[in-house]
Formats: structure tokens, C-alpha cells, sequence
């Protein structure tokens, strides 16, 4: 099932709409191929001689950089291209999900009484969603990733998988292959005799990452966990259109409701991003809770290492917590997952982590597996 699948639940743009769409991509494209890389020259030639004059030493620290390059007009220009770059992308996209919105809600409504219907989705009326998601816009997402406006709203839902699309691809993502299978491949070398027979997707936002463990494995359990309802309801509505058997469930990832040993594969996908530490911490715990003996966990997310990056260039990533909505973008670079894992319980000769290749080498994910021993 390649990334980006056709469904009934996708809004359908006007001519007009598809070339504005069309113009983004090609924009965004250009900024990080064309403008972003000339932020080195910028702060080599102008902010670094500076700095390192008033410091007295060549600077050390992104901190340091951060002050002096946000002066620079050069890199305001781009920070404000970039910007309204992201804010034009979604301008492109919420008309037609807007003029759609009645369609939506209805195919919601629709698949909820369907007899036939291959999975579920439970939410709490009383779910209190995480602080650092409900008041943010991450992505810039227009009324976020928590929005939820009624009992039938999906309009999170869908404006997530639509914005996903566009700026997975405009950052030069290929779409030949899901970020699920991409872990399945993983899985299959590093795991050979394995086969997932119950399988939880923590953070699974509108689905994308879900649908594709239930249709590798249609004979396994898969279930889905995130915070936002509206998300949660156009996930099952979109699975079902997908013909995937998925139970969808509103729980924090740091304390779900599941009974111990319940599982024996526990994903995430692009979830630890957008997390906080403690919550990271406590999907970690989680993970080994829920896993029965010999039971497997990864976590997959944006190749986003600090450790390996010189200060400029841990200056330069940081940009996305700045103007993108993005709390814990920072805070993921720099998390230490074999010290969660080992927090956690999971013995250090189970541990790895590293970087796998999508299929079509547009990009090299970044991945952190452990296994429960038996």
C-alpha cells in the first residue's frame, strides 16, 4: 500500500485549487533546495565573524547563533518566505476540505451504522487533551491537531492526511512506500521469524500508518491510539473506506487503558515529535507494559539527531519549533531513546538504534526498536 492511497474520504479540489496546490510544492521545493542551503553563507560571512568578535572564540553553541543570525536581514527574508510558504500551503488546502465538510461528516456518519463495518473507533467525552497539543497549531494545521468541532466533525482528520501529503512531498519524500511498511521491511531483517498477531499504533493522528498493518496483516488485531477525536473519526472513516480493519481508541500514549502483556508489536510513526519528553517517556514505558513476553516495539520518526549536527546546523533545524508550530521538534532531537528504552525495562542486548532507507532512498528514517525477553 503505497503512501498517499486514494479513498473516498479525500476532498476533491477545483483546477484552480490543484494548481495552487501545485504552486507550493514547487515553492517549498525551492526554498529548501535553492534558499535555506545559503543560510551557511549568510552566517560564515556575516554572522560568524561577528559573533566570534564580540565573544572572543568562534561561537559553540546554537543559542549563541540563534541571536546574532536572527539579526541578519538576508535570513529574515527567508525565514519569512518560509513561513508564508506553510501558511499558503494550507490556504490551498481548506477551501476544498471546507466545501467538502457536509460529504465528510456524511461518509463519517455512514461507515459508524454500516453493519458490515471492519473496525471501531471509541472516544471519551471527557478526554483532557495534552496542553502543548490543544494550544498549539502544529504545522501551522488550521485549529490543530486537537480541533473538534461536534459529534460528526472530521475536519482534523482530513486536513492532516491532506497536509501531510503536500508537505511530505514538497520536502522531497517519495511516495512509493508508507512509513508502516517502511518499518515492516525493517522488521523483516531485523526480526525474520516475526509476525505480529496484535499490533498498537501509538500517535496514529488520521490513520495513514495504520491502514497499512491491517492490510499486510489482516488476520492480527490492530488498534490505533491519539488524543484528538475529530483525527480519531476520520481515521476510522478512512480505514473503512480503505477496506482496513482498525479499532481506533482516544488515549493518552503515556497511560493507555490496555491490560499488560495485551500485545506483541507496538509501533510509532512520526509520533515522537511531536510529543513531550515525558510523554516519550511514558509511551517507552508503555510500550514495555503492553508487550508480551518476546513481543516487539519501534518507533520510527524524522532522521532529526542533534548529536550529529554541528552547532549552525542545530541552529538551522531548530526553525520549525520557531515558526512551525513544532514544541517539541528540539526537544525529540535530543532525547537519548536507548536510555527511555532502558528506563523502561528492556535489556540493553535487545536495543537499536539507527537509520533505514526508505525504499526509494528519498530519505533514511530514523528508527528505535527493543524487544520484551522472554
Amino acid at each position: 500500500m503505497a503512501r498517499n492511497p486514494v479513498h473516498n474520504m479525500l476532498s476533491r479540489p477545483s483546477h484552480d485549487e490543484r494548481v495552487m496546490q501545485q504552486f507550493v510544492y514547487t515553492l517549498k521545493q525551492h526554498i529548501r533546495n535553492n534558499i535555506q542551503p545559503g543560510n551557511r553563507a549568510i552566517y560564515e560571512t556575516c554572522a560568524k565573524p561577528a559573533l566570534t568578535k564580540e565573544c572572543g572564540e568562534v561561537p559553540g553553541k546554537s543559542e549563541q547563533i540563534a541571536r546574532i543570525m536572527k539579526k541578519q536581514p538576508q535570513y529574515q527574508l527567508f525565514s519569512a518566505i518560509k513561513r508564508s510558504a506553510q501558511e499558503l500551503m494550507w490556504e490551498s488546502l481548506v477551501e476544498p476540505i471546507y466545501r467538502n465538510q457536509g460529504r465528510l461528516s456524511e461518509s463519517y456518519k455512514r461507515t459508524c451504522n454500516h453493519i458490515g463495518k471492519k473496525g471501531s473507533v471509541t472516544l471519551q467525552p471527557d478526554f483532557e487533551i495534552p496542553h502543548g497539543i490543544a494550544t498549539v497549531d502544529i504545522h501551522l494545521q488550521p485549529g490543530g491537531f486537537a480541533a473538534d468541532y461536534g459529534e460528526d466533525d472530521v475536519l482534523a482528520g482530513a486536513l492532516h492526511e491532506a497536509g501531510t501529503n503536500l508537505y511530505s512531498m514538497s520536502g522531497g519524500i517519495g511516495t512509493g512506500e508508507s512509513k508502516a511498511e517502511v518499518v515492516m521491511r525493517f522488521m523483516a531483517q531485523h526480526y525474520p521469524k516475526f509476525t505480529p498477531t496484535r499490533i498498537l499504533d501509538f500517535g496514529c493522528s488520521s490513520g495513514p500508518s495504520s491502514t497499512p498493518w491491517a492490510l499486510t496483516y489482516p488476520d492480527a488485531e490492530v488498534h490505533a491510539i491519539d488524543v484528538g477525536a475529530a483525527m480519531l473519526r476520520y481515521g476510522h472513516a478512512r480505514a473503512e473506506a480503505l477496506g482496513a480493519r482498525v479499532h481506533f481508541h482516544q488515549m493518552d500514549a503515556a497511560n493507555t487503558a490496555f491490560k499488560d502483556e495485551s500485545f506483541d508489536l507496538v509501533v510509532s510513526h512520526n509520533g515522537m515529535h511531536e510529543m513531550s519528553q515525558k510523554t516519550t517517556e511514558g509511551m517507552f514505558r508503555e510500550s514495555y507494559r503492553l508487550l508480551k513476553p518476546g513481543g516487539i516495539t519501534i518507533h520510527q520518526d524524522i532522521p532529526l539527531r542533534f548529536s550529529e549536527l554541528d552547532a549552525f546546523e542545530q541552529f538551522d533545524n531548530s526553525w520549525d519549533r520557531d515558526n512551525n508550530g513544532e514544541l517539541y521538534w528540539v526537544i525529540y532531537a535530543t532525547n537519548d531513546p536507548m536510555k527511555m528504552f532502558l528506563d523502561a525495562g528492556f535489556p540493553e542486548n535487545s536495543i537499536w538504534t539507527g537509520k533505514f532507507a526508505q525504499v526509494d532512498q528519498t530519505i533514511s528514517w530514523f528508527i528505535s526498536t527493543a524487544q520484551k525477553i522472554i
